[in-house]
């Protein structure tokens, strides 16, 4: 037989990739909080995970030289490892169960929470952020024990009952636990005035509503696991979902928004997080609390109004723009504070400083359209608010800005500049319709 040249084609194996750290840290970075943020490995691993962690955080933090964790919780932990040209000294970290410590250059360690690798995902979510949440008091321990649910096929004996006084030190640990930043604590005194259903510093929206109810949702320890508000509006019966907590936990936030549809079924509508009257901003920071939000859309409501909820901090970088003579201040009344116009032009862009609160100014502003935005206007007029604000007593500012607005518009060149960055998306929702609902699916 003839012989023939044998060619054999090598197609190369593709590189393997180090699966991306999924990992969520305190936004600001300050350390006021516990915990600076949250890691869920994949695996009990440390020579698979440890690396993906290490070179995560070097970007964002810059290079971390060492490692300290529960050696317990992970199996053959190695003295060091090389990562990224470079050894990473591992060590044991006692008595911090739940947590992973990374040591700087700089010899500045920060802590994270360790989610079991084997958590549900909307149960390491919830976990993930409330240990990122800035100034989150709770240990890493406390917080997998506050968001994981009930096993399957357990009979966790929870219940709803109506709020007592006694009540008042675990519903506000679940109402700082959804804490946006640059709002203010919420204080016993305002917990106390809405559940009375009414507000001595501004009275007259509660009027609009019947007194709201408030239940809690609890163990069989009685212990608070959540907590929902809801009133009925006075002049057309429509129901209101005012405030829920319940810690983006999936089973507690679902038996509260089920309940609540529940005691409001019938109505015309159901609007929730659409009220001032809530203990926080008046709509649902959606990217804080997803859990929240995915309940809401499976029983059946539709997102609403949007605004973008950006802070900055006072003093912050000086605004370029001189005095601008064209800009008016006029008293305003809902809410209280100041209405900053243009003297000539109705179409420009306007905004509302509401008058400081626990040091924190609000201003709510409407931009312009393309065809009117004049962005050395706005320049002036965002100057003229953050000092009037600055003036009346306020230590930082944030803005509502109508989700409307584009982000390549000059307008969002102008707020940064300004030191303003956007911490969240806020919406409001609605349900049409009467009738219960059966919530189900997961978030």
């Amino acid at each position: 037989m003839p012989n023939h040249d044998l060619h054999i084609v090598r197609t190369p194996l593709p590189p393997q990739r180090t699966p991306t750290a999924r990992i969520h840290l305190e936004p600001t970075l300050t350390r006021d909080g516990r915990l600076d943020g949250a890691w869920w490995p994949r695996s009990t691993d440390p020579r698979l995970e440890l690396p993906a962690l290490v070179s995560a955080l070097d970007t964002l933090l810059g290079p971390v030289l060492r490692v300290r964790l529960d050696l317990d919780a992970w199996d053959d932990v190695p003295a060091d490892l090389l990562v990224d040209g470079r050894f990473l000294r591992v060590s044991g970290f006692p008595g911090t169960t739940d947590t992973v410590r990374l040591i700087r250059g700089d010899q500045d360690g920060f802590e994270l929470l360790v989610v079991p690798p084997d958590t549900a995902p909307p149960t390491a979510a919830a976990a993930m952020k409330t240990a990122a949440r800035t100034g989150n008091t709770l240990s890493a321990t406390e917080i997998l024990a506050h968001c994981r649910p009930p096993h399957e096929g357990s009979t966790l004996d929870i219940a709803l009952r109506p709020y007592r006084p006694s009540d008042q030190a675990a519903v506000l640990a679940l109402v700082e636990a959804d804490h946006l930043p640059g709002q203010p604590i919420c204080s016993p005194e305002v917990l106390d005035e809405a559940i009375e259903g009414t507000c001595r510093r501004d009275p007259g929206p509660w009027a609009l509503f019947h007194t709201p109810r408030t239940e809690v949702m609890v163990d069989e320890d009685d212990q608070v696991l959540g907590a929902v508000s809801y009133a009925v509006r006075r002049d057309d019966g429509e129901g209101l979902i005012l405030w829920l907590h319940g810690r983006e936990i999936l089973v507690v936030v679902e038996a509260l928004v089920s309940h609540a549809l529940e005691e409001l079924s019938g109505r015309r509508a159901v609007h929730a997080f659409a009220s001032t009257l809530g203990l926080g901003p008046s709509a649902l920071p959606c990217g804080r609390r997803p859990v929240t939000r995915k309940v809401l859309e499976h029983a059946g409501f539709s997102g609403r109004n949007s605004w973008r909820y950006l802070r900055r901090a006072t003093p912050g970088p000086c605004l370029s723009a001189a005095p601008c003579p064209l800009v008016e201040v006029v008293r305003s009344m809902a809410p209280p504070g100041w209405w900053l116009r243009s003297r000539d032009d109705d179409l420009a862009a306007e905004v509302v400083a509401q008058t400081p609160a626990d040091h924190v100014g609000a201003l709510w502003w409407f931009g312009a359209d393309a065809l009117h935005t004049d962005e050395t206007f706005e320049r002036a007029m965002l100057r003229e608010a953050i000092t009037l604000l600055r003036g009346h007593g306020a230590s930082e500012t944030v803005l509502y800005a109508d989700d409307e607005q584009a982000e390549g518009r000059p307008t969002w060149t102008v707020f940064a500049d300004a030191g303003f960055v956007e911490i969240d998306r806020l919406v409001s929702y609605a349900k049409r319709g009467g009738g219960t609902v059966t919530i189900g699916g997961e978030a």
